[in-house]
């Protein structure tokens, strides 16, 4: 006997012509006739069951071929038999997951009966209506403007940027055929893949939990509310799946590193003429020879030889105000301020480009030798503090996060020559000079400051990955004599 099969089916009972009325009127009749048979055969399928994935998932079954050895193998995917207008079709699914399978099968009978055999292609189900990862992600986008508390653009592009790297991880085009088992499939393959290339095992866990969260949020229970009132609807394949991190307690930074970023932080601003020789020059026509005389792109090796005011400026709003990357990229000059007392302050608030993390701003107030060294870094008219026009449609395609990424390249380049996060292939020295910050508030004046510095909504967060001791209390409370 053969394996089992799924029951086959037709949609319609044809009515056999009669020679012996050739009335158009019956004709028309006898077609009446044929459609509210129809409409009653769908019925009575969708009361057996047919019209659940509970009936096709016990209906699934299993192909084997032979390999060119003979040996017998498995195809991963389930089958199921199906018959419409008088043809038997077996019908080979896209998932290896039972219930994902009777899902798909499900689909494809409801469609059968809408489009007949054209939904199947080449004996695969590869329905219209699966749409492919970049239409879902432009309706995700497309979501996202009519949700109640939107995330920020920043955080979307972000999103979408993990789904797209998961997917592409898995082989999935299609976003239907993004399973669970697919997606557990994908990070078992990139944490090999990482530990081929040396890393260890707390920065896979971490990054994969970070990939993981960030392509989940793309099918939160709004989003997908949203979606399915415009004609997507979808599962989360993302439920079940831990995301499990190991992030480590800030630890500060040493003195000496603090030091020296101080005291070569004028070096960076005006040029450095001690600067390892980048051989930007052979670089360069070297590169032109291989891409047929083109100039290379903005990657090309840092020369520290020459100024980098930007980059500078950036330092400054990270490391003296304590700003995120996207704050700095987005700051104005309109955010620095100065009162009739001569205090200073930079003032972080929504603009049209730009939103706060947590949808509220704040405001810091600096000493004035750092409001006047940002000052000074002003080298045109322009409304941004490191430079720059504002964020075009152009220099968001392929999920560009920042307006100005060569900035934030060279100045993580100029940090890691300086020992910040050194050893580390896909650190961000920038952010942690955010966390030296937050760590200094915290020990001069306490936690309380340190969260409202540095905008989070949560004292934990602060007190668990953004402040440490820079210093040790200085005790006296022991008094001995004798």
């Amino acid at each position: 006997m053969g394996k089992r099969t799924g029951v086959a089916f037709s949609p319609m009972k044809q009515t056999q012509k009669s020679d012996s009325n050739p009335n158009p009127a019956s004709t028309e009749h006898n077609r009446d006739i044929c459609q509210d048979s129809a409409k009653t055969d769908n019925r009575s399928r969708v009361r057996s069951g047919m019209g659940t994935a509970n009936y096709w998932r016990s209906r699934l079954y299993r192909n084997s071929y032979k390999d060119r050895k003979g040996a017998t193998a498995d195809v991963p995917e389930y089958y199921v038999r199906m018959r419409y207008a008088g043809i038997t079709r077996q019908v080979r699914l896209d998932h290896s997951n039972r219930d994902a399978a009777a899902d798909q099968a499900l689909l494809l009978f409801n469609r059968l009966q809408t489009h007949g055999w054209k939904v199947v292609d080449d004996r695969k189900a590869h329905l219209p209506s699966s749409s492919s990862v970049e239409d879902f992600l432009a309706a995700y986008e497309k979501a996202t403007k009519s949700m109640e508390k939107a995330p920020r653009p920043i955080t979307v592009r972000l999103y979408s940027r993990c789904l797209l790297q998961l997917c592409r991880i898995a082989g999935v085009k299609n976003i239907r055929e993004l399973t669970t088992e697919k997606i557990e499939r994908a990070r078992d393959k990139y944490r090999a893949d990482a530990r081929e290339d040396g890393r260890d095992d707390a920065s896979i866990r971490n990054t994969l939990s970070n990939i993981t969260r960030n392509a989940g949020a793309c099918f939160s229970r709004e989003a997908r509310t949203i979606m399915q009132r415009n004609g997507l609807t979808l599962e989360n394949p993302f439920t079940g799946i831990k995301c499990g991190s190991d992030i480590q307690q800030v630890s500060p930074l040493p003195r000496g590193i603090v030091e020296q970023i101080w005291t070569d932080a004028p070096k960076l601003r005006d040029g450095d003429p001690a600067a390892k020789d980048t051989k930007l020059d052979h670089y360069i026509r070297r590169y032109k020879k291989t891409h047929e005389g083109r100039e290379p792109g903005r990657w090309v090796p840092v020369d520290f030889r020459e100024p980098h005011v930007d980059a500078y400026a950036a330092l400054l709003l990270a490391f003296g105000c304590g700003l995120r990357a996207n704050e700095c990229d987005k700051a104005r000059w309109s955010w620095l301020r100065k009162d009739d007392q001569g205090n200073c302050f930079i003032e972080v608030r929504k603009e049209a480009d730009f939103t706060a993390k947590g949808g509220s701003g704040r405001t810091v107030k600096i000493p004035v030798n750092l409001y006047e060294a940002l000052l000074n870094t002003r080298q045109d008219t322009g409304e941004y503090v490191i430079g720059g026009g504002a964020s075009t449609e152009s220099s968001m395609q392929g999920g560009g996060l920042y307006r100005r990424p060569n900035t934030f390249r060279v100045v993580n380049e100029w940090l890691r020559n300086r020992g910040v996060e050194a050893g580390k292939k896909y650190g961000k020295p920038l952010h942690a000079l955010r966390k030296q910050f937050g760590s200094a508030v915290a020990t001069e004046f306490g936690l309380f400051h340190a969260q409202k510095l540095l905008g989070h909504g949560s004292p934990a967060i602060t007190a668990r990955h953004y402040a440490s001791q820079v210093d040790l209390p200085d005790l006296s409370h022991v008094r001995l004599t004798g």
